[in-house]
């Protein structure tokens, strides 16, 4: 059995051991909110050991700025969510929308799982609780959401059963778990900004399984939806539905014809261009934690694996494009989940991938910071708020080592 050391919580432990939150971006920046961490252990790690793992603080946000390379502690304000794991959350004009989730409290009047819709405004950080009008949600956690337009989108989930009995005429299928009294939904359903209200759209085409902790996102007019779990599946099904026309594409990987990506949830996908899509990590059908990257080119439908080097294996970590052609990735945990006989390593580093040349001025500030030993007594040549950036990120990397 593996042992591990008691080590004394720091604030950097609480921003860089996470799991099951949500990161968006905004204004050049991110945005880290919720999940849960697990404290290291003193003794040897067995099955009776108990959970040392506990929630982030819910009125706590901490900002990322790419550019300075710091970490921010930010305190919202309003009516703060409760503390939640599994919500998922996109940003539409200066508000971040955060929906669903899991949470530890459980009474008579609220299941572990929610269907509260939050708005954040960004600028100042303060909390809103929706009230829209319309048929809710089915509460879950572990969805996939969008924006389009003024419509924030959810599809997918994993539920409690009780809640099937609440819903009128629900317009979509649950299938539930053989061991947990959850199941799966394929509910796709979209937030009115304009109006106020929960949309339930029809479709047409070949509407995509039940699933959860699958991963989309959306280019012009359509939304690509990759992989999740549905049942003991983890799956490496590709759909893409036009937002026009509401109309499904069928499963769009064929892997007798191409190469493609092992079925898997917990991963991330995102658009890096107009036509270009990456997959990052994940968990796959026989519990492996995953590290490859693979990009989509959805204009001919081709998936290409790429080599990188400093990426490493992890699941149920977030994803957020600040500048064209670059994501970043952050926290996760790096083992199996599921297994309980060990304790869960955090994903602590954070990763950024390229996909096309940075601007020149990144260029810059990146090369006088490798080379600061030798550059550093040129940089008064460089103009003043240059010089403040970089002052910032040595005395920032000086601290952290």
């Amino acid at each position: 059995m593996a042992n591990s050391r008691l080590e004394p919580t720091t604030p950097s432990q609480f921003v860089h051991r996470r799991a099951g939150h949500v990161m968006v971006a905004y204004e050049g920046r991110l945005y880290v909110w919720g999940g849960y961490m697990e404290l290291p252990h003193l003794e040897s790690y067995t099955l009776n050991t108990p959970s040392k793992s506990m929630y982030h603080r819910s009125d706590e946000i901490w900002v990322y700025d790419p550019l300075l390379d710091t970490w921010t502690s930010k305190s919202g304000n309003g009516f703060v969510p409760q503390q939640l794991s599994g919500s998922c959350a996109a940003v539409h004009g200066d508000h971040m929308y955060l929906f669903g989730g899991w949470t530890s409290i459980q009474s008579e009047l609220m299941e572990n799982n929610l269907n509260y819709l939050w708005r954040l405004h960004l600028p100042t950080l303060t909390w809103e609780l929706l009230k829209p009008e319309g048929t809710q949600p089915y509460p879950c956690d572990k969805a996939a959401c969008w924006v389009h337009k003024n419509r924030f989108y959810v599809f997918g989930g994993f539920g409690p059963s009780t809640s099937l009995l609440l819903m009128k005429n629900p317009d979509f299928n649950f299938v539930p778990d053989n061991i947990y009294h959850s199941g799966w939904i394929d509910q796709l359903v979209y937030y009115d900004i304009e109006s106020n209200r929960w949309v339930w759209p029809s479709t047409w085409g070949p509407k995509p399984s039940p699933r959860a902790a699958h991963a989309a996102d959306v280019t012009g007019d359509k939304v690509y939806i990759f992989g999740g779990r549905f049942q003991d599946v983890r799956m490496n099904d590709l759909h893409c539905l036009d937002l026009t026309n509401w109309t499904w594409s069928g499963n769009l990987t064929d892997g007798s014809l191409q190469e493609a990506p092992e079925g898997r949830s917990w991963h991330t996908f995102n658009f890096v261009s107009k036509n270009k899509a990456v997959i990052y990590g994940g968990f796959n059908t026989t519990q492996q934690v995953l590290k490859d990257v693979w990009l989509l080119d959805v204009s001919v439908g081709r998936w290409e694996q790429v080599h990188v080097d400093r990426t490493g294996k992890v699941l149920w970590h977030t994803s957020a494009a600040t500048a064209p052609g670059e994501v970043i990735y952050y926290g996760g945990i790096r083992n199996n989940l599921l297994d309980m006989s060990k304790p869960k390593d955090h994903a602590e580093d954070m990763v950024i991938l390229r996909f096309s040349p940075p601007t020149l001025q990144r260029l810059v500030i990146e090369t006088c910071c490798r080379y600061s030993k030798v550059l550093h007594q040129h940089w008064h040549r460089i103009p003043r708020t240059l010089q403040q950036i970089l002052e910032v990120r040595l005395n920032n990397s000086i601290n952290s080592s």
